[in-house]
């Protein structure tokens, strides 16, 4: 007989081990096969390093506190740009989602500027804005802006209509019919766009910090390049993509606490 209390055992299921051991089996292979590659003498090694230099490069940096001040610097501007996007986002997408007239002023424009490459827009903001803080940390806004605002607008459109049938008969109109029904309702579809923004901001403050930066794991990776130091550039592209998968997981596992009726992903 299944105990009463299996629902709230924390300890991960079968099925979730497995997948843990098939992405490390999956991650192992890969590895196996980019070291094989390398010294198969296919590529010169400046240029295709294996991964055992790629982890010597990512070692060294760490012990010289080089690892550590970029991703400081990198991580600050990040959740800052991601923190302000996700809130100008969410707060257009309900705007934009549950009142008409904004929607039809808004959209176009947000459209328009949503399919505009980062870079492209790049030298309009040191223009603006310089290159100190302020500029890197709103073109990660920037990033982070538009996944939030699509995906919360959709969420409200997906609204269900007896909802605000209802709520509106029970007395609710105005700012108490957003905030009872509306934001409630689209916070799955709000997660979802922080999430995809958790990502997209980072693309955008890579691109502002080899532009115009002189500290920062992007702006290391691109000096990196400029001095053919292949295993080092690589090594901080590693960082960047174990730091936001971190990320991702942390924020994919608040959401199942904050919404346990979402699908895990």
């Amino acid at each position: 007989m299944p105990s009463r209390f299996a629902a709230n055992d924390p300890s991960p299921s079968p099925s979730e081990s497995s997948r843990a051991l098939v992405s490390l089996g999956s991650a192992a292979a890969a590895l196996l096969v980019w070291e094989a590659a390398a010294r198969s003498g296919v590529y010169p090694p400046h240029l295709f390093p294996p991964p055992s230099a790629v982890l010597r490069a990512l070692v060294l940096d760490a012990r010289s506190g080089e690892l550590a001040s970029d991703l400081a610097a990198s991580g600050r501007r990040w959740s800052a740009g991601l923190a302000l996007g996700s809130l100008c986002g969410a707060a257009a997408g309900l705007l934009t989602g549950a009142w008409r007239p904004a929607r039809l002023a808004a959209s176009p424009l947000l459209h328009f500027l949503r399919v505009v490459p980062f870079m492209m827009l790049m030298p309009l903001t040191l223009l603006w804005f310089g290159i100190g803080e302020e500029s890197k940390i709103l073109f990660a806004a920037w990033g982070a802006f538009f996944p939030v605002w699509l995906s919360t607008e959709t969420a409200v459109f997906s609204v269900e209509r007896e909802y605000v049938w209802a709520a509106r008969t029970l007395g609710a109109d105005g700012l108490r019919l957003w905030w009872e029904v509306y934001v409630p309702r689209s916070l799955p579809g709000t997660a979802t766009g922080v999430r995809l923004a958790v990502s997209t901001s980072m693309f955008a403050l890579a691109a502002a910090e080899m532009v115009g930066s002189f500290d920062g794991i992007a702006y290391r990776a691109f000096y990196c390049y400029q001095l053919f130091q292949s295993e080092k550039m690589m090594a901080c592209i590693a960082a960047v993509g174990v730091c936001g998968y971190v990320a991702d997981r942390i924020f994919a596992a608040a959401v199942r606490r904050l919404l346990p009726w979402q699908e895990p992903a």
